[in-house]
């Protein structure tokens, strides 16, 4: 691993054991315990926000739930996106239309996406699962059937199913297994996606997660007091960043050397 790469882990590692680890230790974060926008140098290490709340105890409680909401839409949208992708290797109307489908929603901006469902739905976690699902599937889909497609028509492949193979033993014992590697690697990808996009509806004001304690929020939330103190949004920002730049120059590194 290059130097590089171990600094940008290193930091990775960091900020997601902050935002597993700091609600064990962030009770309060929600209480007022100062007038707002103070300064650090007036109050605590990153001051405090509108409503007098610490900064650093709120940057601390609202990583966890943000990551936990992007790993659950990840995994649903890898689940039913390489269902969907294999379906699509069929040579069959059920699977010409289906990639039609995906062809469709492929062209549908996420942004347009998520304002319809929240406005639709209204805030919550669910749906903005639902959102980062929706908004990945097609992605997942088409990737899927892009290296399912030679991973089928090999010889192995043909002669398992010349051996009598099921094609559930087929794709069990030769195809996922060959599918896995890049499928993992496209799954960080999709993670980070989810990420940007959560954060966006944070900085919208649409309180995807239903409340006002996430570092998306906190970023839209901290932009009125920002000349009196900066951290308010600064702080936030920065952790999302500190995720996903990161994830995403790491999931790129490994993406390029498993597809090489």
């Amino acid at each position: 691993m290059r130097r590089t790469d171990r600094v940008w882990l290193t930091l990775l590692l960091a900020v997601l054991g902050l935002a597993l680890v700091g609600p064990l230790f962030a009770d309060g974060a929600d209480a007022t315990v100062a007038t707002g926008y103070l300064s650090p140098a007036q109050h605590g290490p990153l001051g405090t926000d509108g409503l007098g709340r610490d900064v650093w105890l709120r940057l601390a409680h609202g990583g966890a739930g943000l990551l936990l909401v992007a790993v659950i839409a990840t995994a649903a949208a890898m689940l039913i996106g390489i269902v969907l992708g294999l379906t699509l290797t069929a040579h069959n109307l059920v699977a010409r239309l289906l990639g039609l489908l995906t062809d469709l929603l492929l062209v549908i901006p996420s942004m347009l996406t998520m304002m319809v469902l929240v406005f639709g739905l209204g805030s919550g976690v669910w749906t903005m699962v639902l959102i980062m699902t929706v908004a990945s599937v097609p992605f997942v889909a088409r990737f899927t059937r892009s290296i399912a497609t030679p991973v089928l028509g090999s010889d192995y492949v043909l002669a398992a199913r010349a051996a009598g193979d099921s094609w559930y033993t087929v794709f069990r014992r030769e195809v996922l297994p060959n599918l896995a590697p890049p499928l993992l690697a496209d799954a960080g990808t999709r993670l980070i996606s989810a990420l940007y996009l959560v954060a966006a509806a944070g900085f919208l004001g649409f309180s995807p997660l239903g409340g006002d304690g996430d570092w998306a929020t906190m970023v839209q939330a901290g932009l009125e007091g920002i000349r009196l103190n900066p951290w308010a949004s600064l702080a936030p920002a920065l952790a999302i960043a500190a995720v996903t730049i990161p994830a995403n120059l790491l999931a790129d590194r490994v993406m390029r050397r498993v597809m090489s």
